[in-house]
Order: structure tokens, then sequence, then C-alpha cells
């Protein structure tokens, strides 16, 4: 988001008026509630993936595309959301994004075939980049700056750190008991009810800006580049593909990417100032979870399959089944800070990373037999504990180093990094396991494993890659959170 800060209308904020603590505490509610619903959105279908491979005959590949289309289009036009939030002004960007995402959700759970659906997970992705950044900006000038506003933004972090925990166990409900469309009709109404609430209770808060221009041809170049570069990528090898479809989606992404960088060097208010890349500390931390969330992007979707498909679990347990590592993931966000504090967030991310890469090894471990208490539980919680520490020790690590007037930019950036690295790891690690289970023959459980037990060893490969650049690349010294 940039760095506006002109005067805006704020709610009523006296403290000895009962009625406008009660305006306040409504509104912080409310955009809670709409951030835990956009960061559930991610794991709420994993649960559900095998009853929509087989309700609108998804190929095992192709179904990686349910997550990535989210995922993709909510990181590539994040910026985009921001800079709009800034001029446009926050709660109009935020009502019109949650209606993006509304009728993506309705048309989502209408979806007669793959295309659309995918189509409309892109929809979602897209009205969740523009309602995000508006959530953390209203709050941010909502509510004073002290311990007001440190009290907003905890519970603004405790809602996204516990939406992942929300969305699979209430995806293992629906899909148990309503189906796999419930899962995205159940947003309907809940966006229905935000917008009208959003509508009363939240302030306008915009101003002049220095420039109004929105860069809409950089997060175009960016956006499809990103979704070309990587459609290129899971196309390598994938049954079906013939060659010419990755050479010409890769040059063609390689291409757009190219020409984002030419129009974020040149044009006068970028989405993305270059200059940010000189930070050591940023760019490394954006690798890094670029890098992490290659695997743990691809991790939920994997695991679902392998817990349902394998092992015979059916949706609710398999929902109950993700519910500690989920909860381990909140509670290592919340720890990183402090360690980060005493020890530096190198040591925090070299551990972290290493813990992912162990849980993913773990995982690959997994066989038709194995045990879910004696095996998964462990290897899960391993894999959350590291990935909970890696989230906000990358955080510290990026913004670190960074002017307060890029701030904004500087975290918008690290989420897109988490987002894209999410989508590419999806695509690229469905795809591997889909193609050596074919390359098994006969489709049995077994296969399926194996398939999932080689995706999960490149995942740990990536995780490992991770942890090297930290111990290498991330610069020494204490990074405050």
């Amino acid at each position: 988001m940039t760095s506006v800060t002109d005067p805006v209308q704020e709610l009523p904020q006296h403290r000895g008026d009962p009625a406008g603590a009660r305006s306040g505490a409504c509104a912080l509610a409310l955009l809670c509630g709409v951030q835990l619903m956009l960061v559930l959105d991610f794991s709420i279908v994993n649960v559900a993936l095998p009853e929509i491979a087989q309700g609108l005959g998804f190929s095992r590949s192709g179904l990686s595309w349910v997550l990535s289309a989210y995922a993709l289009a909510f990181g590539g036009l994040l910026l985009l959301g921001g800079r709009l939030a800034d001029l446009a002004g926050r709660r109009r960007m935020f009502l019109i994004g949650l209606a993006i995402f509304g009728i993506g959700s309705l048309l989502g759970g209408l979806s007669v075939d793959p295309a659309m659906l995918v189509a409309m997970r892109a929809m979602q992705g897209a009205g969740g980049a523009l309602t995000a950044p508006a959530v953390l900006s209203l709050i941010t000038t909502t509510f004073p700056e002290g311990p007001e506003r440190g009290r907003a933004l905890g519970w603004f972090s405790a809602a996204g750190a516990s939406g992942f925990a929300v969305g699979v166990l209430a995806g293992g409900l629906l899909t148990q008991f309503a189906g796999w469309r419930a899962v995205l009709f159940v947003n309907v109404p809940l966006v229905a009810a935000a917008i009208v609430l959003g509508w009363r209770l939240l302030p306008e808060a915009s101003g002049p800006a220095v420039s109004r221009h929105y860069d809409p041809a950089g997060a175009l170049c960016g956006t499809v580049g990103l979704s070309a570069l990587i459609f290129g990528l899971a196309q390598i090898g994938a049954p079906g593909s013939t060659a010419a479809v990755p050479i010409v989606s890769l040059a063609g992404g390689a291409a757009l990417l190219g020409g984002f960088v030419a129009i974020e060097a040149r044009v006068a208010s970028p989405l993305l100032p270059l200059r940010l890349f000189g930070s050591r500390s940023l760019s490394v931390a954006n690798g890094l979870s670029a890098l992490t969330f290659i695997t743990a992007g691809a991790m939920p979707l994997l695991l679902s399959l392998q817990l349902q498909e394998v092992m015979g679990f059916d949706p609710l347990t398999t929902g109950l089944a993700f519910l500690p590592s989920a909860v381990v993931v909140a509670l290592a966000a919340q720890a990183a800070p402090r360690l980060a504090v005493r020890v530096g967030a190198k040591p925090v991310l070299v551990t972290a990373t290493a813990l992912v890469a162990t849980g993913a090894a773990l995982l690959a471990r997994v066989s038709p037999d194995s045990g879910y208490a004696s095996l998964i539980l462990p290897a899960t919680i391993v894999f959350g504990l590291g990935l909970g520490a890696v989230i906000t020790a990358t955080t510290i690590a990026a913004t670190d180093s960074v002017p307060a007037g890029d701030q904004g930019v500087a975290s918008g950036l690290l989420t897109t990094s988490q987002q894209v690295g999410a989508a590419l790891g999806v695509a690229i690690l469905a795809t591997l396991a889909s193609a050596h289970t074919q390359s098994l023959g006969e489709l049995s459980s077994a296969t399926i494993a194996a398939g999932i037990r080689f995706a999960y060893l490149v995942g740990a490969g990536v995780a490992a890659v991770s942890m090297l650049t930290a111990l290498l690349a991330l610069p020494p010294g204490r990074n405050r959170p």
C-alpha cells in the first residue's frame, strides 16, 4: 500500500462515550471477520478437493488450479489493491472487493465444469486483493496510534492466524454434510452481511494523493506474466501436454515480466518501487518466503488427497486431522517475534526453514498403512512450527531496514511473494505427483501414495534450499519486530 497520510474521517473515539466505543468495537469485529474469511478461503476448499474432482471431472494435475487461481489472483493484484484503496477510498474498495468476492463465490458454487470453477476462484482472489489492503488501512486510520491501535492490530493478526484452522474445519463440516458447493456458497450470506455493515459502520478514508496514477499496465503485465510462467512450469512433463505449450507459456511469461520491470522503472507512481530491492534483507526475505511457500502452499492439497484417497478418511475427519498443525502455525507465529528480539531473525529463519524441510521429508514416509498419530500428526506439527515462524520472521526481516514511508508496500510485496510461491508450489508439485503416479501404471492407493511421496520429497528439497539461502544470504544482526 502507498503511504498517503492525509486527514481522514474517523469513527468517534471518545473514551468516555459508550456509543463511540461500541461503534469502534463493531467496526473492528467486522474488519477482523472479513480478514478471517479471506484467509480461510484458501484452505476451506482443501478438504473438498476430492469431491470437486469427482463432481466436475478435474484431472489430478488440473485440480491444483482450484487453489492456484485464488492465490495467484490474490497475490498478483494485491499491490494494485493497496494503491486503489489509498487513492479511490478505503471503504469504497472494501465494498467493491467484497462484492467481487461474493459474486465469484456464488458463481463458483454454480460451476458446471473445471474451467468455470477455476475462473471463479480467480475472481474470488481478485476481490480479496482489493479487500485485504483496505481492511488493514481502515484499522490503522480508524483507531488512533498507541495502545488502542495495538489492540486492534492484535485482533486483526489473530483473525488472520486462525484462518487456516477455521477453514479446514469448516471445509470438512460443510463437505461432509452439504457437499463441496457449500464451501463456496457459505461466503455469499457472509459477504452480503459484511457489505451492509460496512456501509453503515465504516468511515470513508481517503485523501488527495500526490499522484493519481493507478499503474494498471504494471498490474496487468505482472499478474498475467506470473500466471503464464506458473502455467508453463506446471506443464513441463504434465500428462497430455505437448512440448510447445510450456515453451510458449514460459517465453510469454518472461516477456511480460520483463515488461513489468520496464514499466515499474519508468512510471511516475509504480506499484512496486524497484529501489526497495536495494535492501538486502528485504530481497532475501521475499525470496525465502516464496521458496518456503512453494512447499507450504502444496502441503494442504497433498495431505488432503493423502488422507482421503490413500488412507480413506472422510471429509470431516480430514478437517479435524489438519486442526493440530493449524493451531501450531498460529502459536509459532506469535512466538517467533519474541525469539527474533533475543537472537535475531536470521537464526529463527534458518531453524524454521529446516523444520519445514524436516516436516515435508517426514510426510514423504507416509504409506497406506501409516498411522495418523504415529507419523502424520508429528510430521504436520514439525511442519507447522517451521511455517508459523517463517511467516512472522520474514516479515521482521523484510520490513526492518525499510523506511516508514515504504512499510506498506514492503508488507504487500511480502504477501505477494507468499501467494505467488503458494500458487507455484500447488501447480508444480501437484503436477509432479500426478505424473509420477501415472508413470507407475494402474491407479491405486499405493501408486497415488507414491506420487504424493515424490512431491513431498521435492518440496523438502525446495525448503532445504530456503534454509541454505537464509544461512548464507541473510545479513547477521538483530532485527526488531
